[in-house]
C-alpha cells in the first residue's frame, strides 16, 4: 500500500498531461537526485528512501509514493509539496 496516494482529474488531455507529467520528472531528476524512467504512460521513480509511480490517462492522473522509514515521519510535508507542484502543473478539473 502506498504512504502517498493522489488521484486528479484533469481536462489536458493524455499528451499534454505526459508533458506536464515529464517536467515533473525533471523536477524530480534535479530537486531529489532520483532515477525515472518512462513505461508507456507510466513514469516510475525512485531515489534511497522513496519510490513511487504516476500513471497518466486523458482524464485522470494517479500519483502514489512509498516512503522509506526514515521518510515516513515526514509524509505529511512530502504529499504537501507533491500537492503544490501538481496544482502548478496538473491544474484539477473542475467537478
Amino acid at each position: 500500500m502506498a504512504d502517498i496516494f493522489i488521484e486528479r482529474i484533469h481536462r489536458l488531455g493524455l499528451d499534454r498531461a505526459l508533458d506536464q507529467v515529464d517536467a515533473l520528472a525533471e523536477l524530480l531528476v534535479s530537486e531529489l537526485d532520483a532515477e525515472c524512467t518512462w513505461n508507456g504512460n507510466r513514469l516510475d521513480f525512485a531515489r534511497s528512501g522513496a519510490s513511487g509511480c504516476v500513471e497518466v490517462t486523458d482524464s485522470l492522473l494517479t500519483l502514489e509514493v512509498h516512503l522509506g522509514f526514515l521518510f515516513k515521519p515526514f509524509r505529511e510535508r512530502i504529499e504537501q509539496s507533491i500537492m503544490e507542484q501538481l496544482e502548478t502543473l496538473i491544474p484539477p478539473s473542475p467537478c
